[in-house]
């Protein structure tokens, strides 16, 4: 699966591409909406409607839909779109790294060697899910966040996915589609994905199973804690934070 999907149909697209370390996406076009998600440095998208200040931008590897500033958006050429698409890119492999006076984070894509990159894996390699997740202890939870300065929990699980070979979806309520379902817990491996909810059954959040009965997530901030067959233990609180509602095995 190439890394950027893009559309068939290129006759009337308008694309655009990410110069900055990291763009706000947002629900609407306005500077009170919220923060849904991030464009990172290089990630390209085609633009789905303009205003004088916003345009509405479609992602080209996960095909989220946001409004960005109109004032961050850089417009390329389809055949720079489509050399890109054609492309297997270079992920900044720590959570922080320079790069031509900008700071990238964890799976920015480069599409040149860099002594901070590694090439995206051809094939999904669950165990770097973790590895991956344990190098962005400690930063803290930032709803939308796709970044090692502030990161929610699925941009967190679709960040580390991308490092290990796969490409998922943004939203958690998203990501538990994919995959195949690990029925006992105590089948789980690592780099499982574990998604939880409310009483009614709705996904609110996802982390990724380490083995011996851990997991990683990010809540607070992101943290390893007991998983159990009801859920996410916080030993400090001494209590159940989130409630199991199944465990895939991305394929």
């Amino acid at each position: 699966m190439p890394y950027f999907s893009g559309q068939k149909n290129h006759e009337t697209m308008t694309y655009g591409i990410c110069n900055l370390s990291a763009i706000a996406l947002r629900k609407e076009g306005r500077h009170t909406s919220e923060m849904t998600s991030q464009l990172l440095y290089n990630e390209t998208y085609t633009v789905l409607d303009k205003s004088q200040e916003w345009v509405l931008v479609r992602t080209d590897f996960d095909h989220y839909e946001g409004w960005i500033q109109a004032k961050q958006f850089h417009e390329i050429s389809e055949e720079a779109f489509l050399a890109l698409k054609a492309k297997r890119p270079f992920l900044i492999n720590k959570p922080i790294a320079e790069f031509e006076g900008k700071f990238l984070t964890l799976g920015t894509p480069l599409y040149e060697p860099h002594p901070n990159v590694v090439e995206m894996p051809a094939t999904f390699q669950p165990e770097m899910l973790v590895e991956n997740a344990k190098k962005l202890l400690g930063v803290p939870y930032l709803w939308g966040g796709r970044t090692a300065f502030g990161i929610d929990c699925s941009g967190m699980v679709q960040v580390c996915a991308l490092m290990a070979g796969l490409i998922l979806p943004r939203d958690a309520s998203q990501q538990v589609k994919e995959g195949e379902l690990v029925y006992f817990l105590q089948e789980t491996q690592p780099g499982d994905l574990a998604f939880f909810g409310d009483v009614d059954g709705h996904i609110t959040h996802v982390g990724i199973v380490m083995g011996d009965e851990r997991i990683i997530h990010a809540s607070g901030e992101v943290r390893i804690d007991y998983l159990d067959q009801t859920g996410i233990f916080n030993k400090e609180r001494n209590e159940h934070t989130h409630l199991l509602q199944a465990v895939k095995r991305m394929k």
